[in-house]
């Protein structure tokens, strides 16, 4: 009982100290929840209808007009989207953003646009409170705190939730809701443990994850755990670079053997590739072929072709990493729920809606507990 009672007071004073903390990132959690999907119906407002009678742009084009728009810039990133009419998108290594039309190089779009710039908003959020300047790394920090801190709350939980006697009258009533519970304090008793039940594995790995994103000495252990040194992993799979050639592939003839690779393993059926290239002869184009919206791992891989003579210098799938590394990128995918793609979102973001009902619940137990009794003493002796 007086480890019952120890993890108690343990658990209520780290809700307190951290719950509106945990609050915020549940919160932006359920708005960033399916980014990839409004971005991309926001994005399909720019179509233009397919033009029968004439060819799309080519790569060359697309880069030519990054460099009228950033002269002093020569390394892109081109994004094509595999629906008829969907517009071509050029990133530069500043940042900037284009979307071109893709039979005319028309731009439809100078910069992120306002959902972009929505979601970068909540993710600063999310992240570190949108602070700027020397700040940030504060506000990151406490995020990082609170997401351990929220860690501990639920491994404490886990004890509490347990009932002191295993009934199935006492254990129904901590499983599901209690129609009888109709005060306030009774229905918060009873959602606290209902929603802490059902969504505690998807909260474990929301949070786990998001603290090996947060702390360097969690990232470490990852490789630690698959007997890897971190540090040898820094630099690896930097795309290969050959020496420059006389002769040398066009942007565009390099794009075309991607595609035509991707149908080759497969990936006919594929939605996006981006491609990474400069305009220096004979460098190497690194292209990311994807059929899914992104961040699903095990639909996309990665292809680095020579620029000299369009030859296949390396082509990776997630499988092709070392364990360390798939652990890695599979955890930062798993935080967002974007790993198991639609399914995996929306779990994440029922998940996060739990998680605010908990600390709203929580909260609001402590408050009945520690300060409704002041005030009504305070009533009593005024």
């Amino acid at each position: 009982m007086r480890i019952r009672k120890a993890l108690f007071w343990t658990h209520l004073a780290i809700g307190i100290a951290a719950g509106l903390v945990i609050l915020m990132l549940s919160v932006t959690g359920i708005l960033l929840a399916y980014e990839r999907q409004i971005l991309e119906l926001d994005e399909r407002r720019f179509d233009v209808p397919a033009q029968a009678d004439q060819a799309p742009i080519s790569i060359d084009e697309l880069h030519a007009i990054g460099k009228q728009k950033t002269p002093d810039i020569d390394h892109f990133e081109f994004k094509i989207v595999n629906r008829p009419g969907a517009p071509y998108t050029i990133v530069s290594n500043d940042w900037d953003v284009w979307l071109v039309n893709p039979y005319t190089g028309a731009i439809l779009r100078e910069g992120d646009g306002g959902v972009a710039t929505f979601f970068h908003v909540v993710t600063d959020l999310h992240r570190w409170f949108a602070a700027e300047g020397e700040s940030r790394p504060i506000w990151r920090a406490v995020t990082g705190y609170s997401n351990l801190a929220f860690l501990a709350l639920l491994l404490t939980g886990v004890y509490l939730w347990l009932p002191r006697a295993w009934h199935w009258a006492i254990l129904r009533n901590q499983v599901f809701f209690n129609p009888r519970a109709t005060n306030p304090k009774a229905r918060d008793f009873n959602w606290h443990h209902v929603f802490s039940f059902w969504a505690l594995v998807p909260l474990f790995l929301i949070i786990t994850s998001g603290v090996v994103i947060s702390f360097p000495w969690a990232d470490r252990a990852v490789y630690a755990f698959y007997g890897e040194d971190h540090a040898e992993h820094d630099d690896d799979h930097e795309p290969p670079v050959t020496e420059p050639a006389p002769e040398h592939l066009s942007h565009q003839a390099m794009l075309d053997i991607a595609v035509q690779h991707a149908r080759e393993h497969g990936a006919d059926d594929w939605h996006s590739i981006w491609m990474d290239a400069s305009e220096s002869p004979g460098d190497a184009a690194t292209f990311y072929i994807d059929r899914s919206l992104g961040h699903r791992l095990d639909f996309g891989y990665d292809l680095t072709l020579d620029g000299s003579n369009g030859e296949v210098i390396e082509y990776m799938q997630i499988t092709d990493y070392s364990d360390g590394d798939q652990a890695r990128w599979y955890l930062r995918f798993l935080h967002t729920g974007d790993a198991y793609g639609f399914v995996g979102q929306t779990v994440a973001m029922l998940a996060s809606l739990a998680a605010c009902l908990l600390v709203y619940t929580g909260l609001a137990l402590a408050w009945r507990r520690l300060v409704s009794p002041l005030l009504r003493r305070r009533r009593q002796s005024g």
